[in-house]
């Protein structure tokens, strides 16, 4: 099958670059485990694939990341009160877990949705 996929790739095409772009993406490129060729052509296809920038969906998962953390965080600092002998409300933390999953289950729905003919998928609103 890789044989075949060599004889499909008949075209080829130049990319203007500077420097410190190339540098850049060579870095990029080693720390994902690949080439440059590689790497630059799993940017196109990930852009052709999901009809989003590529970047979005890892941008996306930091947020959900950083917005998961910030809960694990106040729920510490709830039990730490509450261990400490004082009283607190988890009604926040609790909002919080509740928004931090509607933003992963309108992450995962965006993610399964048709793209549109424009290229971009549809956006749930939030």
């Amino acid at each position: 099958m890789e044989a075949d996929m060599q004889t499909d790739r008949l075209h080829s095409f130049r990319i203007r670059a500077s420097r410190a772009d190339l540098a850049a993406w060579e870095r990029a490129a080693h720390a994902a485990g690949t080439n440059r060729t590689s790497w630059l052509r799993s940017l196109a296809a990930e852009a052709a694939t999901t009809g989003q920038t590529p970047g979005v969906l890892a941008d996306d998962l930091a947020r959900l990341r950083r917005d998961l953390a910030a809960i694990g965080n106040n729920v510490n600092q709830i039990a730490h009160t509450l261990n400490a002998g004082g009283h607190a409300s988890p009604q926040a933390a609790l909002d919080a877990v509740e928004t931090a999953m509607l933003g992963v289950s309108d992450f995962l729905n965006d993610a399964r949705a048709p793209r549109r003919k424009g290229g971009g998928r549809r956006r749930s609103a939030r």
